[in-house]
């Protein structure tokens, strides 16, 4: 990770960075783990006694993105959001390259050690989905229970319309580019303080010095998830045909939602995720 190229540009982004996580509803404690590829920042909320919950954000969403069902997750469970490493957050990567999914699976798996957990529940959206779906497969005896929301590229290929925009992606926009290409949806449809969000991933696109971004891939072949799986997908996804994955995702063994009209973020619609998720988690079921 290099420098900022403005300290007045880190202020802003880590002021941004600390409003969303004002709006977490629950006292927190913050650690910082150092290992192979630098620190990682975790953010953890409800009695330490509880089951563990990993949360996994989407590309650059940081910990901050789960302020609207993090009270309910945390009267459960001892929540544990981390901020991955080489994406804008707390978490400093300053060691070994991250150049590709295995790599994340790696330090995913060293930070759950970090952790000291031998297990827990994985819950990951969008890109954070597709990390959860990797990690699930690479060490199935670390997952009790998985839950992937709107997740790309593990049960169907993206919509030509996100690749176009991905291949058009300007990499260093201004603020005012990004927070213009970022909007909360209609009047009524997202959660309180997502104007405060919404900024601080403007901040961390134009201003956050990344590292390269690490581009998931669709399996080759049909996937058996080995452990009990909640897929949500937003029933208006800008990333994929919803209904095509939802078919891969039941085949795969999944208990597959599809949630009409919502968009990608999914947390929008925070009552039915909400619902959703805790209902999964406290099964004892099978996959099937």
């Amino acid at each position: 990770m290099t420098a900022f190229t403005d300290p007045e540009l880190e202020t802003a982004y880590f002021a941004a960075y600390d409003a969303v996580m004002a709006n977490w509803p629950v006292p927190v404690e913050t650690v910082d783990l150092p290992g192979r590829y630098g620190t990682t920042r975790v953010t953890s909320a409800g009695p330490t006694a509880a089951s563990p919950l990993v949360l996994l954000h989407g590309y650059s969403g940081t910990a901050g993105m789960w302020y609207p069902v993090v009270g309910s997750l945390a009267e459960e469970h001892h929540v544990l959001a981390v901020d991955t490493i080489g994406e804008p957050g707390r978490s400093r990567h300053t060691g070994a390259a991250v150049t590709s999914m295995d790599d994340l699976v790696d330090w995913l798996a060293e930070t759950f050690d970090l952790l000291e957990l031998p297990a827990a529940d994985l819950c990951g959206q969008s890109l954070g989905g597709h990390l959860a779906f990797r990690f699930a497969l690479a060490h199935p005896e670390r997952v009790r229970r998985l839950v992937l929301l709107d997740p790309p590229l593990v049960f169907a290929g993206l919509s030509p319309e996100f690749e176009e925009l991905g291949r058009n992606r300007d990499p260093h926009p201004t603020f005012d580019d990004a927070r213009a290409m970022l909007t909360s949806g209609a009047p009524g449809s997202a959660p309180a303080h997502v104007e405060t969000y919404l900024d601080l991933l403007a901040h961390g696109a134009a201003h956050f010095p990344a590292s390269p971004i690490v581009h998931p891939h669709l399996p080759d072949e049909p996937t058996h998830l080995p452990v009990p799986t909640l897929v949500a997908l937003a029933g208006a996804s800008q990333v994929h045909d919803s209904e095509a994955a939802a078919e891969v995702a039941r085949r795969a063994g999944a208990h597959t939602v599809v949630l009409p009209g919502a968009g990608h973020g999914l947390l929008a619609d925070v009552e039915p995720v909400r619902g959703l998720v805790l209902d999964h988690l406290r099964r004892k079921d099978s996959p099937t």
